[in-house]
């Protein structure tokens, strides 16, 4: 039993050993660095002492130890030697063979890393018949950022999709991933699904298309999908993150009854993701102080710098997130094109436009207008924002901006958004950077995990979660997830969890404030006030068609609850008798502050 065991550990420890190295190419040079360095003095030390007990110590034994050293590197070894000098059995030589074993494990990495890349990567595609799969189509700096941090203590297998792949050959080796070229990758068909190791039952395949063209990543995702439908794959066993526009493309990718598809579809708009990091990570709600009621005793003062697609976007959620009862909100808007470029958005956005206090200046961040707007307005200012759309004027921007605030002696943070991330800037401190590529945003969708709480939450509690979400509308996912960033971090500021038992005067200014940012999601989603007159005709069809919603027009995006808090009982009561209904819209604003702290209190 125990010749055995002896056999098994050695197995196991060899096996170990190939897999490490075969698969964790993270930091490999430096443990190689270490091992060498450790192996070298250990065979130092052993062989030292061994020839130190020679009656005739000189220089021969010095050049003994030296080449007896050497020889470890090369598998050999001089046992006896070492033995004379310390004895049979000495717990010494358990020194004796760590030093040889690091030689020797230094030296495999070594010839791995040089002549073993062919091996490698057949162990690698062995891999995928027993991993889930992770296929990247489109290899950039972002997919390469997001692969890495996929592969991070994951069962999953890397694979990467382009034409280009002698520039990112290292950079995808290091993160221990694959890179298909060949037509049967780029041209999807049932060859690369038998390749993937993906068989029905068996398995999962993740597709994440991160090319820099949507148009590709969109055509990719459908060719691939024809491939595992053919190869009668389980959607539950697939899934798809994409960039694009989540009303149009989501659904369509999605399995449904009767229709093959993905089972679980992540679409992206990347702009709109990046804003909702920013809100995430620096909250509106962190620049306001409350009294002990939950009403703020200041307002929010906003420099918004550059307003193109994620200027725009950056807009709508600081108008989404920046409502509190007892606050004013103020936005001023630069960028020397913006009259250029707003067409569509004022359109699209001009309620919003009329219902906050947003003005725009057709400046350039580095304007004579910008600097006296902040030196004159440096004590209210309290949130900036750069979006230009080049990192390296935005950086400069933003750090010219700090410069004019520590004139003042104000410290407000300024905050860089770029095509992927999201950098902090604060007067004499390293910038700090938030990615796009965060495996848990794109991977997991922890940025959706409130969203997906509340939506379920509304559903009754019933069925399952992640169907729910999946089969859950563009604009009802939208409403969760603003309603979730928002009471989350507001919760977090006022201190309140959900074992808390808040007063009604505290109640109802969360309330209040709940539809002061009801109000601002729909005018940032486009929706306007709807009039008296189209709310009165609505009544009238109500009579033949009773399924009508009387309030709510969502293909117009109208809505008759846009209004002040004070006039809800009014529209209630009318709309109570037209329909028969018993509505409270102030009570519904109410019961959206007891889900969220329902929700904490299960958490």
């Amino acid at each position: 039993m125990g010749n055995l065991s002896i056999i098994l550990l050695s197995v196991a420890v060899f096996m170990a050993m190939v897999l490490y190295l075969t698969i964790n190419q993270d930091n490999r040079e430096k443990w190689v660095g270490i091992a060498f360095s450790i192996a070298s003095l250990g065979g130092l030390l052993v062989y030292g002492y061994a020839y130190s007990k020679s009656p005739d110590m000189g220089a021969v034994e010095v050049l003994r130890t030296v080449i007896d050293t050497g020889r470890m590197f090369a598998g050999m070894n001089n046992v006896a030697v070492f033995t004379e000098a310390v004895g049979e059995g000495s717990p010494w030589h358990i020194m004796f063979w760590g030093a040889h074993f690091l030689a020797y494990y230094s030296m495999a990495s070594v010839f791995i890393l040089v002549l073993g890349k062919s091996a490698i990567k057949k162990f690698r595609s062995w891999l995928l018949r027993i991993n889930d799969v992770e296929l990247i189509y489109g290899i950039n700096e972002s997919s390469l950022e997001y692969g890495r941090t996929v592969s991070e203590g994951k069962r999953v297998s890397v694979v990467f999709v382009d034409t280009d792949a002698m520039k990112w050959e290292a950079d995808v080796r290091q993160i221990g991933g694959l890179i298909y070229t060949d037509p049967s990758a780029l041209n999807p068909d049932i060859h690369l699904i038998k390749r993937l190791g993906i068989k029905k039952g068996k398995s999962k395949l993740h597709l994440t298309a991160l090319s820099d063209n949507a148009d590709q990543n969109f055509d990719y995702a459908k060719k691939l999908l024809r491939c595992l439908e053919k190869g009668k794959i389980n959607p539950e066993q697939t899934g798809i993150t994409i960039i694009g526009r989540e009303e149009l493309e989501g659904m369509r990718l999605l399995a449904g009854p009767g229709k093959y598809g993905y089972g679980q579809v992540k679409v992206f708009d990347k702009t709109e993701l990046i804003a909702r990091l920013l809100m995430q990570k620096f909250p509106l709600c962190d620049v306001v102080e409350f009294d002990e009621h939950g009403n703020a005793r200041n307002g929010v003062e906003i420099l918004l710098v550059g307003f193109g697609r994620l200027g725009q976007e950056v807009l709508k959620k600081l108008v989404a997130n920046g409502q509190f009862e007892g606050s004013s909100f103020k936005v001023r808007v630069y960028d020397p094109k913006f009259e250029k470029i707003d067409g569509y958005f004022r359109y699209r956005y001009n309620a919003m436009l009329e219902n906050y206090d947003i003005k725009f200046f057709a400046e350039d961040g580095r304007s004579r207008h910008l600097t006296n707007y902040v030196l004159d307005n440096a004590e209210t200012i309290n949130y900036v924002i750069t979006a230009v759309g080049d990192d390296e004027l935005g950086r400069e921007i933003a750090t010219d901006i700090l410069d004019l605030f520590h004139e003042k002696k104000r410290v407000v943070p300024v905050y860089q958004c770029t095509s992927d991330s999201v950098w902090q800037y604060r007067y004499g401190e390293e910038r700090k950077i938030w990615s796009l590529n965060d495996a848990n945003i794109l991977y997991g969708g922890k940025m959706d995990d409130r969203a997906k709480e509340i939506n379920h939450f509304y559903h009754g509690e019933e069925g399952d979660l992640e169907r729910q979400w999946a089969e859950c509308d563009y604009f009802s996912r939208m409403s969760c997830r603003a309603s979730a960033d928002f009471l989350t971090a507001l919760f977090k500021r006022l201190r309140i969890t959900g074992d808390d038992k808040i007063s009604e005067e505290f109640l109802e200014n969360l309330a209040r404030t709940e539809h002061h940012r009801w109000n601002a999601f729909h005018f940032s989603m486009g929706f306007a006030t709807m009039d008296e007159e189209t709310l009165k005709k609505r009544a009238e069809l109500f009579k033949t068609d009773t399924s009508l919603r009387i309030s709510k027009d969502l293909s117009a995006r109208r809505h008759a609850c846009l209004i002040p808090w004070d006039d809800l009982d009014a529209l209630s009561e009318y709309e109570n008798k037209v329909t028969g209904k018993n509505i409270d819209y102030k009570q519904m604003d109410r019961d959206n502050i007891t889900v969220m702290l329902k929700l904490l209190a299960d958490t």
